[in-house]
């Protein structure tokens, strides 16, 4: 889940963006560190909610209904990024919020990235089913939060990658920016497709299993 969170090529392409504005010291940072916020935030809401564990640690039937709920929702969600997908030959649109990167400010910055994770319905969904993943094993609480950190940090890697490269070679990674950011402009569709279809299908399994375990 949390390398489904990772691989959004939008959100990767919103801060290649804002490293190639006057102000990318300060707003690529800060676009960072929303997109943590909203992982953390959809995290502390799904631990303190109660039944998706027993007193043993298991997960419950509960929580495979939700999973099997989120796989659904994502499933609808690919369906939808495939009827809305660009025709052979169709130039591909680039997404207004992106066309908006370069005027933006440091606090707009912070939200956008929050709103990546919180907001956004398949990092919500992905961030959720990943949290009640951990909530739900038999791990002690101390060990949940380290599970927690680890999952926010693989999640936030490729947000955090071309920021250190900036800072650490700058001026020679700005062509390679630049093609990244056009790739994943023309890619997202098929990528979000096929990240919705496998997480998708994943949260279904595992529900169903979690289910038919708890079944007498």
């Amino acid at each position: 889940m949390a390398l489904g969170i990772a691989l959004s090529p939008l959100p990767i392409a919103s801060v290649i963006i804002l490293l190639m504005t006057p102000k990318a010291k300060t707003n690529a940072p800060a676009f960072l560190l929303g997109w943590i916020a909203g992982i953390l935030a959809v995290g502390f809401v799904v631990f303190i909610i109660p039944g998706i564990e027993t007193t043993r640690g298991d997960p419950t039937p509960l929580s495979g209904l939700i999973r099997i709920m989120l796989g659904i929702f994502l499933l609808a969600l690919s369906w939808k990024q495939w009827q809305r997908r660009p025709r052979a030959n169709e130039p591909v649109t680039v997404p207004k919020m992106l066309t908006r990167l370069d005027r933006i400010g440091t606090a707009r910055s912070l939200a956008t990235g929050f709103l990546f994770t919180a907001i956004n319905p398949k990092n919500l969904v992905l961030t959720a089913a990943g949290s009640a993943t951990i909530d739900s094993s038999s791990l002690a609480p101390n060990s949940q939060i380290i599970a927690f950190c680890v999952f926010t940090t693989i999640a936030s890697m490729s947000v955090a990658l071309p920021l250190a490269t900036y800072f650490l070679a700058r001026h020679s990674v700005e062509g390679t920016f630049a093609r990244w950011k056009d790739w994943l402009i023309e890619n997202n569709v098929a990528v979000l497709i096929l990240l919705l279809l496998v997480f998708g299908t994943l949260l279904i399994g595992r529900g169903i299993k979690i289910i038919a375990t708890g079944l007498p």
